[in-house]
């Protein structure tokens, strides 16, 4: 039995302070990207600015409607639809992301939860630059909306989350059917 040195044993406590505090960071700005205010039409804030008020705005506005009266129809579906998928990509990626973003912080790390955290992180990452096309394509069509600070913290939620995802290959565990082969068959 080989006992690790203290210097080991230093190293190992300073990785998992700094992948403590990565995940930390992680999860804060998973949460703000939710409860945050989001983009939204100036004359329609009855449902709410947070993520699942918009989104509930976004998927029952009609490009025909008469708060749009003035408009391009086809101008306000396409910047309505560009909208609604950055909120819809920023909801699956928090879902991926809340179940597992633990891999931030974990020693070892499976292959497929891994791959979960770096799909969830690209949906959390583009879904920053579809909000935010669709908030300009709604300006260009001459509706007055707003802009919240909520996908800054997404792209940030996504980027911490590919970037750990990415660091945590080196902390790959093999599977239990690699290392009992007898199980299979």
């Amino acid at each position: 039995m080989i006992l690790p040195t203290e210097e080991m044993l230093e190293r190992r406590r300073r990785g998992y302070q700094r992948r403590g505090a990565v995940t930390a960071g992680a999860f804060i700005a998973m949460v703000l990207s939710a409860v945050l205010p989001h983009v939204g039409v100036q004359a329609f804030d009855a449902y709410g600015r947070s993520l699942i008020g918009a989104s509930r705005f976004f998927v029952a506005a009609q490009p025909t409607a008469e708060g749009f009266a003035g408009a391009d129809p086809a101008a306000v579906a396409v910047a309505l639809d560009v909208t609604y998928l950055g909120l819809a990509a920023q909801q699956v990626g928090l879902l991926g992301a809340l179940g597992s973003f633990w891999v931030l912080a974990s020693a070892g790390v499976g292959r497929w939860i891994r791959r979960v955290t770096l799909a969830s992180g690209w949906l959390l990452s583009i879904s920053a630059v579809l909000v935010v096309t669709g908030f300009q394509l709604l300006q260009a069509a001459g509706i007055p909306s707003r802009l919240g600070v909520a996908w800054v913290f997404a792209l940030t939620a996504g980027l911490i989350l590919v970037a750990g995802g990415l660091a945590a290959r080196n902390r790959l565990d093999s599977t239990w059917y690699w290392t009992k082969p007898d199980l299979i068959t």
